[in-house]
């Protein structure tokens, strides 16, 4: 994605704040107007949509409750639509992973059927994101775009975004707490969601001090993938073991269940050690710091920051063709 998810701090903070979620927009709805590669567009589509969650996540401190719950209802809706087209494909790639080339052809049935129940699925998903559903995420987008090009985040200053980090951070460190004390698939993908935003909020503001933040992105977003595999692991082993889905013996099927289980602990081994490293830090002195980072930056390049396009925003069709990330 480069640079252009990340706030500059050469810019009042509103309108860095509309530049970023226009872009957004304008690369969501690019990527769904651009067939042939339908999925592509969708998937980058569904990361523009988490990245627009994130700023709002971000700066939520300095909006009025009632537009931050309305924005976030809008895009959440907008990407519910397009779930369904992307979830068998993660779930085909999660099968990928865990493999059966080491198994019996007997005891790789299991995988092999729930791999075909799975392509059935993303066939009937395909089919309906042809009629109808890229054409309503695209209206949603275009409905959506003039309310994010008139973002104002008061005061118009470091102090929300600072607020929106703390709160946010100490709701990733209460997530890690959380989902080890009680081991539980739902904490853990909860957790995620938080790690996700703090990933996010990290490429934000990565132009305040590059070489630091940009580390971090990159650790916290391969714990998102560690969390990620085993969310789809859980999610492949509610699948197996729902009664109404057969998709081999029982014999099988608990050997199945047995691989998914050992692949859930060695996941969760990386997850700890991980998150321990990355969450070290208490909240208040973390945010000090970053904003301590921002403030110096905004600071050195305040005077020879290059003036802004006069109306702060992308234009609907500047599109942007950039790899979504």
């Amino acid at each position: 994605m480069g640079l252009s998810y990340s706030l500059d701090p050469a810019m009042p903070m509103s309108e860095a704040v509309r530049r970023v979620a226009c872009a957004e927009v304008d690369a969501a709805y690019a990527g769904l107007s651009s067939p042939p590669d339908r999925h592509r567009g969708v998937h980058d589509a569904r990361k523009c949509l988490k990245r627009l969650r994130s700023l709002l996540v971000l700066i939520r401190p300095g909006l009025p409750e009632p537009v931050f719950l309305s924005l976030t209802d809008r895009v959440r809706t907008i990407a519910r639509g397009l779930a369904p087209a992307r979830d068998a494909h993660a779930l085909l790639d999660a099968i990928d992973k865990l493999g059966d080339d080491d198994l019996d052809p007997g005891e790789s049935t299991p995988i092999r059927a729930l791999r075909a129940w799975l392509h059935r699925r993303r066939q009937a998903a395909e089919r309906s994101l042809e009629s109808n559903t890229a054409s309503d995420a695209m209206r949603g987008l275009f409905a959506l775009r003039p309310a994010m090009a008139s973002l104002a985040v008061y005061p118009d200053g470091f102090q929300p975004v600072a607020k929106g980090l703390r709160e946010s951070y100490r709701s990733g460190r209460k997530a890690f707490t959380q989902a080890f004390a009680s081991g539980s698939d739902e904490d853990f993908h909860e957790w995620r969601k938080t790690l996700q935003h703090h990933w996010r909020h990290m490429q934000l503001l990565t132009p305040c001090w590059p070489f630091e933040l940009s580390a971090r992105v990159d650790a916290a977003r391969a714990l998102s993938q560690v969390l990620g595999d085993d969310h789809d692991i859980a999610l492949l082993r509610q699948l197996v073991a729902a009664p109404t889905m057969v998709f081999a013996s029982p014999e099988d099927t608990q050997t199945f269940l047995k691989r998914c289980r050992n692949r859930h602990k060695a996941l969760r081994r990386e997850a700890e050690t991980r998150g321990a490293r990355l969450f070290v830090e208490r909240s208040r002195p973390f945010v000090d710091r970053i904003e301590a980072y921002w403030l110096t930056a905004a600071q050195g390049i305040g005077e020879t920051a290059t003036p802004a396009r006069a109306d702060n925003v992308v234009a609907f069709g500047d599109l942007r063709s950039a790899k979504a990330s």
